[in-house]
């Protein structure tokens, strides 16, 4: 739970001031995806300091450890350092090793502090919508951590990894890839002369080049490696095709169309190895989905629960 309040502070950090404020880059970053649920900046930063009014400056240093105290609130060594963990879990590239970057962040931890103890002496954490957002907030915390209690049992083991890799063949292998050339001209009479053309030996990427209308002719009516056809008829006139084979005359939305199956690639299965992390991440996760399923289910039966379904249809507008 302490771990979540770190990075959402730090999230709501970024979120407030921008990313670059924190730390030196020379691009944007986009942060990595996270299992926990996104929470609106201002809440996060909300929950960060007491409501207390700033201390009057007596002069004194700093207590040992303390690095830095912005009226009653500081911050400590340690809570710093782990700021800056969680700043960097949230931007890769954020540098925890580089002076000025660590220093940009506390500038900015100071920053907010600032403007926090400011709304609060303008009791902005009394509008209805902050508190509205400070119990979504809270329920999104209770959520996240019912589940994690809930699945942190949760154990696959290898031989089952390796159980469904070799049960569920179809699932691992790489999608077929067709590569394909097509002719097309405006009458059928033309693309049928053309076809005798073809099976007579001629070469069917130059003829391309000379007879075809189409968007391809100038590289020879090459359509590259696809998984699909490009319309449902050029799929049916491919689909009995082997490589070097050429289709029948057919119509199509820019006129009447020969196509040749050039290559075929893909279908090989994947190696286990190269899809065993992978495939644990599903079978964990599907796994966890089940004991919660069951649990919610077991939940409901102990708890009662009440649906207005004419109110629901008004709402929805069945």
């Amino acid at each position: 739970m302490k771990r979540s309040l770190v990075l959402l502070s730090c999230l709501s950090l970024m979120m407030a001031a921008g990313c670059d404020s924190v730390k030196p880059s020379k691009k944007p970053v986009t942060p990595g995806q996270t299992a926990a649920v996104t929470t609106p900046a201002p809440v996060a930063a909300a929950t960060a300091a007491p409501a207390t009014a700033p201390a009057v400056d007596d002069g004194k240093p700093l207590p040992a450890g303390v690095l830095a105290r912005v009226g009653e609130w500081t911050l400590t060594k340690e809570e710093f350092n782990e700021r800056v963990k969680g700043v960097k879990e949230m931007v890769k590239d954020f540098n925890d090793k580089d002076p000025a970057a660590k220093a940009n962040l506390l500038n900015e931890l100071v920053r907010q502090q600032l403007l926090i103890q400011q709304a609060r002496r303008d009791n902005v954490q009394d509008s209805k919508e902050v508190r509205t957002a400070l119990k979504e907030f809270e329920n999104t915390l209770l959520v996240q951590e019912i589940v994690t209690r809930l699945t942190k049992d949760v154990v696959v083991a290898d031989a089952d990894v390796k159980k469904y890799y070799d049960t569920n063949p179809t699932e691992f292998q790489k999608p077929i890839e067709k590569q394909l050339r097509e002719i097309v001209v405006t009458t059928q009479a033309e693309a049928k002369d053309i076809l005798v053309q073809v099976l007579q030996g001629g070469d069917f990427a130059q003829l391309a080049k000379d007879k075809s209308k189409g968007k391809t002719k100038d590289n020879g009516g090459d359509l590259g490696f696809r998984t699909e056809a490009t319309f449902p008829a050029m799929a049916a006139a491919v689909s009995t095709l082997k490589k070097g084979g050429v289709s029948s005359v057919f119509e199509g939305p820019e006129g009447f169309y020969i196509v040749k199956l050039e290559d075929v690639r893909g279908g090989e299965q994947v190696a286990y190895d190269d899809v065993k992390a992978d495939l644990l991440k599903f079978l964990k996760l599907r796994q966890q989905q089940q004991v919660l399923a069951n649990a919610v289910k077991d939940i409901q039966q102990r708890t009662k629960v009440q649906v207005n379904e004419d109110l629901l249809k008004a709402t929805t507008g069945e």
